[in-house]
């Protein structure tokens, strides 16, 4: 039976730490119900045109998965006894091609390779018992691509990854620096900092430019899959081709053109190399606005917005007394220019907020890449 003959398909959509709350506001927007927040991910119900939605519209989503199975196991006997059971069939054709991705936390069944490929036998088996036929593996670009995801006490859930690629790849990104920001992080952290997309948006030390691409897709109100329409779900035996092509176009018609209060700069006249290769393959270059100047020099538009940014730190910058330094005069050039501003600012560093002259406000953990980073808040109100 196909999972879309059901209104009430069982989701699971992985994110970044701590973006787990602006992405099930995300999903409840786009029509997902039933939601529940875990770690790195939350758990919801979509039907399916909901579910077609979440792919063309998340910003925040890394992976999406569609349950379809659950079990206590003890060993790799029983995932292959169980996983023959599942009526994969209903799922997939024979002439389908597969991979199978495996997590697991379990302190004896840990061996990913060997957990991947009893899953892998299960599936060829039955599909062999049943036609003598077996479909093929592709472990590089399969048509349908399998989670295997076990708890350390033995709680294991099977999935088909219906992203079929990780969702911060939309597309744009030619080239990037050191420490460049996820795109999915910098989605998320826009949500956290609630910027209105009708103000003004200003990266100062924009890097590669994805705090303003990302800034002038929601100001445009561009979904993602605009960039990049590849999914795994698009090579599924039961996807509607109509449907999806209803929402893209839907997508489109709701896109805005106007947009041209996105403002960035940076002193290296490497990075903004890179930054103006990366908006024009994200078609944007008449909605950004991107100087090769240092913060000090960057003109910020009166009357409010929101700053955010990931300053150098560490390594980046070599010599800690400059490194603060740079972050005083980072603070008193926003207390000056930035009037009526909210900034935030994502940094390993914990120099950072002992060095800035202004106080903060709340401050998010989060993490970039493996790296343990805050997420600062500051409101810039006048002198006094």
């Amino acid at each position: 039976m196909s999972l879309f003959a059901s209104s009430e398909i069982p989701v699971f959509v992985k994110t970044l730490m701590g973006l787990e709350e602006v992405l099930a506001k995300e999903l409840s927007k786009l029509g997902a119900s039933d939601v529940y927040i875990g770690r790195r991910g939350v758990a919801c119900v979509a039907d399916e045109e909901a579910l077609y939605r979440i792919l063309i519209h998340s910003r925040i989503a890394i992976r999406v998965l569609v349950r379809l199975a659950e079990s206590n196991i003890k060993n790799e006997t029983e995932l292959y006894d169980w996983v023959k059971t599942i009526g994969w069939e209903d799922h997939m054709s024979i002439k389908n091609t597969l991979a199978v991705d495996v997590v697991s936390f379990h302190p004896e069944m840990n061996h990913t390779v060997f957990l991947a490929q009893k899953t892998k036998d299960a599936i060829v088996d039955r599909f062999r018992e049943m036609y003598e036929l077996r479909p093929s593996v592709n472990p590089k670009d399969p048509d349908v691509r399998i989670n295997l995801h076990i708890s350390r006490d033995g709680a294991a859930h099977i999935a088909l990854d219906a992203s079929g690629r990780s969702m911060n790849k939309r597309g744009y990104r030619q080239s990037t620096g050191k420490a460049a920001i996820n795109e999915v992080l910098a989605a998320g952290l826009i949500a956290i900092s609630l910027w209105d997309p009708e103000t003004p948006f200003v990266d100062p030390m924009c890097g590669s430019g994805t705090f303003l691409i990302e800034a002038a897709m929601i100001a445009k109100n561009r979904a993602p899959a605009l960039l990049n329409e590849s999914f795994g779900l698009k090579r599924w035996p039961h996807f509607r081709e109509s449907l999806w092509h209803r929402l893209i176009r839907d997508a489109e018609r709701v896109e805005r053109r106007d947009v041209d209060w996105i403002f960035g700069g940076d002193q290296d006249p490497g990075m903004i190399a890179i930054s103006r290769q990366n908006i024009k393959k994200a078609r944007l270059s008449r909605n950004i606005t991107l100087v090769n100047k240092p913060f000090e020099k960057l003109w910020i538009p009166e009357g409010g917005g929101v700053i955010i940014s990931n300053p150098p730190y560490g390594e980046q910058i070599g010599d800690r007394k400059q490194l603060r330094k740079m972050y005083e005069e980072l603070g008193r050039v926003l207390r000056y220019k930035a009037v009526g501003y909210k900034a935030y600012f994502i940094t390993p560093d914990r120099e950072f907020k002992k060095s800035v002259p202004m106080k903060p406000g709340k401050i998010f953990n989060v993490l970039n890449g493996s790296i343990p980073c805050e997420y600062i808040s500051y409101s810039i109100g006048p002198k006094k």
